[in-house]
């Protein structure tokens, strides 16, 4: 065997020792963020993969979004219903 042989092999036997000790940790770290009620660690991909391929699924879910989130509402001049006991409080009519 040459030099690059030898790197070669030393090489992928990082990566695969790296891999080995890595894929536990991820899983044991998916399982807990499930637990929790959250979604796994590529949870995320299925969003992006909406805005490329239908952009429509994409545009109803940043809808729904905005009409989930509740804006705080603006404070207006003269407004002193707002501080108690100096903090800033904001009053959310249902």
């Amino acid at each position: 065997m040459d030099a690059g042989s030898w790197v070669a092999l030393a090489v992928g036997a990082v990566a695969v020792i790296a891999l080995a000790t890595a894929l536990p940790l991820i899983v044991s770290d998916t399982r807990k963020r499930r637990a929790r009620g959250l979604g796994g660690s590529l949870s995320g991909v299925g969003t992006g993969l909406d805005a490329v391929w239908r952009p429509s699924a994409d545009e109803a879910n940043a809808l729904w979004e905005a009409q989930v989130e509740l804006p705080a509402p603006a404070p207006l001049a003269g407004d002193k219903g707002r501080m108690r006991d100096g903090r800033i409080t904001i009053d959310v009519a249902d």
